[in-house]
């Protein structure tokens, strides 16, 4: 009887010290995996922004650059690789 019960206070003792040491980690990584998920969102929505302003600038650019005539073998600055 007293065996079984040093036994079992033993064993809730390590199973305790184990979970004080899993659950931070647990709460630890689900933290991390949410802050990761949130700055990706945030990284797609500033590339969808940066390719509409890209693509608006685009075609006023274009529109600018048909309208012009070029003389001669003038080469733009934009064109030069």
């Amino acid at each position: 009887m007293l065996k079984e019960i040093i036994i079992f206070l033993l064993v809730a003792y390590i199973v305790s010290r184990i979970l004080r040491f899993l659950l931070p980690v647990f709460r630890i990584t689900s933290a991390a995996r949410g802050h990761m998920k949130n700055m990706q969102a945030q990284m797609k929505e500033m590339e969808r922004n940066m390719n509409k302003q890209q693509a608006t600038q685009g075609a006023f650019q274009k529109g600018q650059t048909q309208s012009r005539p070029k003389e001669g073998d003038y080469i733009d600055y934009e064109e030069v690789k």
